[in-house]
């Protein structure tokens, strides 16, 4: 008992550790991540910032590139494929000189000094007197760079000037004419200028296929064919006397080799298939810009280069090798080579009418077909 009988509450025990597991003691509390500046965005899927901010930057870019091009971005345009044409309201004027005929896909109509088949359009003197085409322009838009300038070129009446479309530039007098651009298959614009610089004849040309022409009916009408007259006016009777054999010819095939192994070689003693052509006249005939084709709806197919001449009562062997050469005079190489199983020759002369055509059927190895008189016969080669 303690003083005044008050009794003392005993104090709770202690407990002891010893013996007993010892507790881990408490790790420190981590220090809290700092938290990203800005608004909280709550629980956003990762990376949905960045994209927010890309695409808001694409459409600035797509508002400003609308307010620059509002026609959108140009094409490029190319032959093989189609291409974005900005089409014109055609002017057809009265005066003389007017576009008359164009071909944007050329597999062999026409042929080129080089052996090439461009494309190619056709200018035309329809008045009463000569007119010089110096100065006139040909090219493909109002503002376009590459155009070509006419030489000093006299056209008479009825006649007609063609200028190959392939990209390069040939305008000298007396020269094949060779405009700096070329013509799409897939559709084109072509305008002529005057020498004034108005434009006094335009078409647009529609998609065309290969060895197709667009071809003026009249003055305000055009139409595709594949009744084609390069280098003369669009009428039934040009084209029948295009495709219609001149009797009175000198110049004549007169033999044929479509398979050969030991007539006739090369310089380089290679043997090829040939052609020989006789001149049956007593005078020399040139046939510079004569041609020599195995396909009868392409009489153009291959051009005899300049200086090519046949002397009076002699002979000219062509190899149709493929090769297409006309560099050397002295050895000429076709481009195109002579079936075995037959088929048709024609010779046409400068104006693209056959002057001579002739049908073999099958020819065999080192055998000719041979002209005898007014007829042929297959025989032994003769060169």
């Amino acid at each position: 008992m303690t003083e005044n009988n008050r009794p003392v509450r005993p104090a709770p025990p202690r407990q002891s550790t010893q013996g007993a597991p010892q507790a881990r003691p408490a790790q420190p509390a981590p220090k809290p991540k700092r938290a990203p500046i800005g608004p909280p965005y709550g629980h956003l899927p990762r990376g949905f910032v960045p994209l927010v901010v890309v695409c808001a930057a694409i459409l600035v870019l797509g508002i400003v590139l609308q307010g620059a091009m509002p026609n959108g971005f140009p094409l490029k345009a190319r032959k093989a494929a189609a291409r974005e044409v900005t089409w014109i309201s055609e002017i057809h004027g009265d005066g003389p000189l007017r576009l008359n005929e164009i071909m944007s896909a050329n597999g062999g109509v026409m042929v080129d000094a080089s052996g090439a088949t461009p494309d190619w359009a056709e200018v035309a003197n329809i008045g009463s007197r000569p007119l010089n085409l110096n100065g006139y322009v040909l090219a493909r838009s109002a503002k376009a760079g590459n155009v070509f300038v006419f030489p000093d070129v006299i056209l008479q009446p009825g006649e007609c000037a063609l200028v190959y479309c392939d990209g390069s530039l040939q305008a000298e007098l007396g020269e094949e004419l060779h405009a700096p651009f070329r013509l799409s298959s897939s559709g084109d614009v072509l305008m002529l200028f005057n020498t004034a610089d108005v434009a006094v004849d335009t078409v647009n040309i529609p998609q065309l296929n290969e060895d197709e022409a667009y071809v003026r009916v009249d003055r305000d009408t055009w139409t595709a064919s594949t009744e084609t007259t390069p280098g003369l006016l669009n009428t039934e009777e040009n084209y029948r006397a295009m495709t219609s054999v001149v009797q009175d010819s000198p110049i004549q095939l007169c033999e044929l080799v479509a398979s050969n192994t030991k007539y006739a070689p090369d310089r380089s003693g290679v043997f090829h298939d040939y052609a020989v052509l006789r001149n049956t006249s007593d005078a020399a005939v040139d046939i510079s810009g004569w041609y020599l084709s195995d396909k009868p709806k392409l009489p153009r197919l291959w051009r005899f280069p300049e200086g090519t001449s046949i002397p009076g009562g002699g002979k000219l062997l062509v190899y149709c090798s493929g090769f297409n050469d006309v560099a050397d005079t002295t050895q000429l190489h076709t481009g195109f080579k002579l079936s075995t199983e037959g088929e048709t020759v024609t010779l046409s002369n400068a104006n693209g009418q056959p002057v001579d055509t002739v049908t073999y059927d099958l020819l065999r190895t080192d055998t000719a077909y041979l002209r005898s008189g007014d007829g042929w016969s297959v025989g032994e080669p003769t060169m």
